[in-house]
Order: structure tokens, then C-alpha cells, then sequence
């Protein structure tokens, strides 16, 4: 997925946020440095890839490693405080119905970032992802595929989120009555905005589900690790039989595979109108 001009925009606010704690002066150095960066950097390249590098930059000049820990941190304590009440609530479902509504949570989960808005309902997003239609629904060909699949590649999104995904992929585990001979669970192998690292994965409990591996890909700093769009994780999805993508940053990252299930919330126009769905519209949506 390409650039689009609104994203320009859109990483100038998260610069803002993301220092929101600092003094003006630091707040200002940082924004220009991000503006420059903005300005000289090729614009027909991808948002996953500016989002890196705008991230960099405020982490360097700021001095702050991880500029959204504490929300990470109160992000998973919330949601774990949900996932009592949430699995409770697929008990009652009919039978048929559990797996489709524990995809709906997932998606549901998708509304905690920090990078399209600092601000969200989670416990009104549930209800309300639970109770309306999925713009794009390809959760069929999902079911289908999950029966026959051996490996799961599951790409995470955000802290707090990962607690909905390890209930979808409990349901999971539950509709094929066996384990996967493997679960791989993508998170960042450093800090950028609040997206799910290792540690979050580990506190929300993923690490307990049956023959899970952890795979990291890059925040953009040169660790080692592959990014988004390398041969290697091409390799990661070509070696996987059921591949689920969460999330709009992955979903640019991402795009351009194939196999593919993407779940999401379309959170901002520039992922709707790809997506040519309505804002806040939810989203099941399989790349063959």
C-alpha cells in the first residue's frame, strides 16, 4: 500500500502525541526534525515504512525508549480485566456462532491505537462490533481454511489488543477440537507507538497457548530483525498455512501478499477509502 497525502498529516500528530509530556522546545525540535524528514523522504513509498523512521526520530531526540509505555502497560491491564467477562459471554453463544463472534471481539480489540486517535470507547466498540454486520466478510473461507491448516502465522497489532487475539485463538483451538502443529505470533521487536512487543504478548498470557513461537520484525531501528515487507517474512507467510493479519499498520505493510486474512477496523479515510469501506467499518477481508 502506498502513501497517501493525509498520512503526512497524521504522523505530525503522532509526533505530538507521543511527546505530550515534554517542554515545548524539545516538542518543537522534534516536530521539525519530523517535518524535515517528511519533506525529503519519497512519498510513493509505503506508511508502515514512514512510520518507522518518524518514530526513530522522536525516540532519539526525546530521549524516551519507549514513549507509550505506561499506555501499554494500562492497555493490557484493562483488557485483561475484560477477558473474564468476554469468554463468559462466548459460553452462552450458540455453538455455531462462538468462533464468528470471538473474530468480531478480535477486531473489536483493534480499536486500542494510538496512532489514527488518542481516544476510543473499547467497552462501546465491543458492543457495538458484536451487534452489526462486517463491511467485508470472509470469515467463511476462514472457517474453511482453519480446519485443514497445520501452522498458523498471526500477525499482532497492539498491546491490549493481544488479549483479544489470544481469545480468538483459543475459539480457534476450540472449532478444530486439536492444536496446531505450530502458532507463530508476529510481534515488534522494539518499541513503536503502542504496538504489541514480546512483553506485552507475555503479560497478556499468549505464551500459554499449545506449540506457540514467537517471531519479532523490526520498529525500524537496525536490530537484525526483518521488516515488514522483507523476503524473509514472505518466507514467514509462504511457510504457513492460515495467515492472519491484524491491524491497519500491518494491512500497509502487508498488502501486497498473498494468503492472507486481514481483520481490522477501518479506523482512518485513507485505510477506508482502500479498503472502500465506511470509517469505523469492521473487516474480514481474505488476498488469495
Amino acid at each position: 500500500m502506498k502513501l497517501c497525502l493525509d498520512c503526512i498529516v497524521c504522523f505530525q500528530k503522532q509526533a505530538l502525541f507521543a511527546t505530550k509530556g515534554l517542554d515545548d522546545c524539545l516538542r518543537a525540535k522534534i516536530l521539525k526534525k519530523v517535518m524535515l524528514f517528511l519533506c525529503g523522504a519519497d512519498w510513493k513509498t509505503s506508511p508502515d515504512e514512514f512510520a518507522n523512521e518518524v518514530h526513530r526520530i522522536i525516540r532519539e531526540l526525546s530521549g524516551l525508549s519507549d514513549p507509550y509505555k505506561e499506555v501499554k502497560k494500562r492497555s493490557n491491564k484493562i483488557s485483561l480485566e475484560m477477558y473474564p467477562g468476554l469468554k463468559e459471554f462466548l459460553d452462552r453463544e450458540r455453538p455455531e456462532n462462538r468462533l464468528y463472534n470471538a473474530a468480531k471481539l478480535a477486531i473489536a480489540g483493534n480499536i486500542i491505537d494510538f496512532g489514527p486517535s488518542t481516544e476510543f470507547d473499547l467497552a462501546g466498540t465491543v458492543n457495538e462490533v458484536i451487534h452489526k454486520d462486517l463491511a467485508i466478510d470472509d470469515f467463511n473461507i476462514l472457517q474453511e481454511k482453519l480446519i485443514s491448516s497445520d501452522r498458523l502465522l498471526y500477525f499482532a497489532d497492539n498491546a491490549g489488543e493481544v488479549v483479544f487475539d489470544r481469545i480468538f485463538i483459543e475459539e480457534m483451538l476450540r472449532e478444530r477440537k486439536k492444536p496446531f502443529k505450530e502458532i507463530c505470533f508476529v510481534v515488534k521487536s522494539g518499541p513503536i507507538i503502542n504496538d504489541a512487543m514480546l512483553e506485552d504478548a507475555l503479560e497478556v498470557g499468549i505464551d500459554r497457548l499449545p506449540n506457540i513461537r514467537f517471531l519479532e520484525i523490526s520498529n525500524g531501528e537496525k536490530d537484525g530483525t526483518p521488516s515488514r515487507r522483507s523476503d524473509e517474512v514472505r518466507k514467514y507467510i509462504e511457510e504457513h498455512d492460515i495467515i492472519i493479519s491484524k491491524g491497519q499498520g500491518n494491512f500497509e505493510g502487508l498488502s501486497d501478499f498473498h494468503n492472507i486474512f486481514f481483520m481490522l477496523m477501518a479506523k482512518c479515510p485513507v485505510i477506508a477509502n482502500e479498503l472502500m469501506v465506511d470509517i469505523k467499518s469492521s473487516v474480514i477481508k481474505y488476498i488469495e
